[in-house]
């Protein structure tokens, strides 16, 4: 999964610069912002991680998680 850092420039109240990190919808090709984690590998250290719309589509495909049981 892609992370995204923004440097603001901006000085907080502890005296380091203020930074912003996102991390990008796995989707390939979506610039979008990940808001939901679809799955997680422990041993890999590693996560699916969509934005609302993939992650609604998704949901369609397979249903709830829950469900799955």
């Amino acid at each position: 999964m892609p992370q995204v850092t923004i440097r603001t420039g901006m000085i907080a109240s502890n005296g380091q610069e203020e930074v912003l990190s996102e991390f990008l919808c796995d989707w390939p090709g979506c610039p979008n912002v990940a808001e939901h984690v679809a799955g997680v590998v422990r041993e890999l250290r590693r996560a699916l991680m969509l934005c609302p719309e993939h992650a609604a589509k998704t949901r369609q495909r397979f249903g709830p998680a829950d469900e799955a049981a």
